[in-house]
């Protein structure tokens, strides 16, 4: 009776000591683990972000460059597939030569992460080490491996700090992947998570990217609301004032002045703001100030901005914008009058004091946009020139105008050589103008490509008014006069189609115009499948930009049809095989198994376009990878053990795959090394087909996806990105 007291405090002493001992390990591991390789992990990581000026980017210690109207000439007219490539997203991206200086660093970081993982698994620092890893691997433009890490940390560590970075990394993964719907729904996440954490940075940036996406949809509505309700849910009087500015800078780039000076307005008098988001909402209120006319009041504003010290630093926002200023008092003048000496002086010491700096090279852009507008090229190619010396938010539209503006006066010069060929020959004659006038159509697309319809519309013309009448591309130049007529004068649209029906009924833009008119004898009531024949036939005559134009219809405004699958398999192909484009065959391979993953097309390239990212990355992958996004069920169910992927796969799909069949003489894409256990996939699915068969049936021959055919019938004679 008296041993039991001291029996239950030896047991006590002895789970003690045991828990003082595994705590005591738990200490050891912590320690090793950051002094001998998580310590190091951090220091390099803060010297690659600090090696290309991540860190300052990210924290926004300089004022933003905001130019008006960039947003609408920047924004991709087309749409590919009924998403849109969002330009903005290529300021995540590191290039090639900014990571080439630190490439050994991002190496060594992903080395200690993978080190810290293997062996110290139990560690206080996974969490960090999965994060940085993800971040290198971003760095790297390798956006799969860096959406691994990031979803295994979500997983782990759904509560931990570093969580919300996480999210809104994957959500860039997902973006820069082309995966819009994954993307967007993982942006929604990211705020969710920020507010509980209460990371402001990370929600900041989250509703700038959102945004950026309704921006470039045109949607300034849904670009503003977010951060609306931000401002209205937040108790931290400095983050709204951030956020009042971030509002203010939508409607200035938009060009919506009014509200923008309200908004900028707002900063001061609604909220207290930091030191930059002061700077910023004055400069700006001064800018928008300028655009509204006001240049007296704006020139006040320039002044106490000089005059206050706390603003020395960035002397130059001023006087880029003082250069605006200037050149709206100019505008004000007569024509007649010769430019002032001072303003000219002024831009030279700018351009000098201020060499390669991205508010300068925003006010040479916009110097180009207004002499582009003037219709003066010759002098808009200079300042657009001058606008892409360095990469800045102006670059790739001043890239894209002054390419165009080189490529007008090319044309130009070649059609004023061939009007100054005189030729006696008769017979010449006639090749002489046709040789012309396929200049002159090559000037009207670069018009129409700059949006000037009137001009473009008018080369058009000369193009078919002037060729000789053997010319068989004249089909074409009609048909691009009712192209471009159509969207505001349909009538006059139609009498061209009439004319290319009854002079050129066989020529393919003949066809397109009876169809047009609606004059096809077996025209099909589907409005997707007579696209899709359209895309065919243009695809057939080499035609390729309107083959895209019709098959992307298809995928944009009908996507409930059973031809959108087959129209984004047939761009996928055609991009592949008749141009000779990887890069735009995956992306439309890709956009395929996002939306249709259960179409026989999807399942033809699904094994092919997951390899062909991984190996552009480097990346081994397993199969079970393979399939992770073609159903989520599957996957749980896997997780849980219940049953392999691969076998829940055959059983749900088994009429698709025609387990019926020969399994024998079934094709399979040969892919090597994907598998955990060695062997390749082919051999993988061949063996779980075995497995299966006394339960799926019997044998029979399997059918596989039909390649894109057209109205003959014709198909192409193997299946895509078999080797990528």
């Amino acid at each position: 009776m008296n041993q039991q007291p001291s029996h239950l405090v030896s047991r006590l002493l002895f789970a003690a000591l045991i828990a003082i001992g595994v705590s005591g390990c738990a200490w050891y591991d912590n320690q090793t683990t950051y002094f001998n390789t998580y310590y190091n992990m951090q220091r390099i990581m803060h010297d690659v972000k600090d090696e290309f000026a991540f860190i300052d980017q990210g924290r926004r210690v300089t004022p933003r460059v905001l130019v008006p109207g960039l947003d609408s000439v920047a924004a991709p007219k087309n749409v590919e597939g009924g998403t849109r490539s969002y330009t903005f997203l290529k300021t995540f991206m590191i290039d090639r030569g900014k990571l080439q200086p630190v490439a050994k660093k991002v190496d060594s970081i992903l080395m200690k992460g993978s080190k810290i993982l293997s062996f110290h698994p139990k560690s206080d620092y996974i969490q960090g080490s999965l994060f940085m890893m993800a971040e290198s691997y971003f760095f790297r433009q390798e956006w799969v491996p860096s959406q691994q890490k990031c979803v295994e940390l979500i997983e782990r560590f759904a509560d931990g700090d570093y969580s919300p970075d996480a999210h809104l990394l994957l959500s860039k993964d997902y973006l820069l992947q082309r995966k819009v719907t994954q993307g967007k729904q993982m942006l929604s996440r990211t705020v969710d998570v920020a507010w509980y954490k209460d990371r402001y940075d990370i929600l900041g940036e989250a509703y700038r990217i959102q945004a950026e996406m309704a921006l470039e949809e045109g949607d300034l509505d849904g670009a503003v609301a977010p951060y609306k309700q931000a401002i209205a849910q937040s108790e931290d009087d400095e983050i709204r004032a951030t956020w009042q500015v971030d509002v203010a800078a939508l409607y200035y780039r938009m060009g919506k002045y009014q509200l923008a000076e309200e908004a900028f307005r707002a900063v001061d008098s609604l909220y207290t703001p930091d030191i930059l988001a002061e700077f910023e909402s004055q400069l700006y209120l001064g800018a928008t100030l300028v655009r509204l006319d006001r240049l007296e009041e704006a020139e006040d504003i320039f002044v106490e901005l000089e005059e206050n010290d706390n603003f020395n630093e960035w002397t130059s926002f001023i006087t880029a914008e003082r250069l605006a200023l200037q050149r709206a008092k100019e505008a004000t003048k007569d024509s007649t009058e010769t430019p002032d000496p001072a303003l000219i002086a002024q831009q030279k010491k700018a351009d000098s004091a201020y060499v390669g700096r991205p508010e300068m090279m925003a006010q040479n852009f916009q110097k180009a946009m207004d002499l582009y507008k003037q219709s003066n090229y010759e002098e808009a190619l200079v300042y657009f020139a001058k606008a892409k010396v360095i990469r800045t938010p102006v670059y790739e539209v001043a890239s894209k105008y002054f390419n165009l503006l080189k490529q007008w006066e090319d044309q130009q010069r070649k059609v004023a050589g061939f009007r100054k060929v005189i030729v006696e020959r008769e017979s010449m004659r006639d090749s002489i103008a046709i040789m012309t006038c396929k200049e002159v159509y090559g000037l009207a697309r670069i018009h129409e490509q700059l949006g000037n319809t009137d001009s473009a519309l008018y080369y058009y013309r000369w193009a078919y008014d002037s060729t000789a009448s053997r010319d068989p591309e004249r089909s074409k130049y009609l048909y691009a006069q009712a192209r471009v007529l159509a969207p505001r004068n349909p009538e006059q649209a139609d009498s061209l189609f009439m004319v290319l029906n009854e002079r050129y009924p066989n020529s393919p833009y003949g066809k397109e115009a009876s169809a047009s008119l609606g004059f096809v004898a077996d025209a099909i009531a589907d409005d997707a499948s007579e696209l899709y024949r359209s895309g065919m036939s243009f695809r057939r005559i080499k035609d390729y930009a309107y083959a895209t134009r019709q098959l992307q219809r298809i995928a944009a405004d009908y996507k409930d049809s059973p031809y959108a699958a087959k129209a984004l398999y047939a761009l996928g192909w055609m991009q592949e095989r008749d141009l000779d484009q990887n890069d735009s065959a995956l992306y439309y391979y890709g956009l395929l198994v996002e939306r249709y993953p259960r179409s026989e097309y999807a399942k033809e390239v699904r094994p092919s376009v997951e390899y062909a990212l991984a190996k552009a990355n480097d990346v081994e992958i397993a199969d079970s990878t393979l399939l992770r996004d073609l159903d989520s069920d599957l996957l749980e169910k896997a997780t849980a053990g219940q049953k392999n992927v691969m076998q829940q796969m055959l059983e749900q799909n088994k009429d698709a795959l025609n387990l019926n069949g020969q399994l024998g003489n079934m094709q399979l894409p040969d892919i090597p090394g994907l598998t955990p256990g060695g062997g390749s996939l082919n051999d993988a699915i061949k063996g779980q087909i075995d497995k299966a068969r006394g339960v799926l049936g019997t044998p029979g021959d399997p059918a596989s996806p039909p390649a894109p055919s057209d109205s003959t019938g014709s198909v192409p004679s193997s299946p895509p990105l078999r080797k990528p």
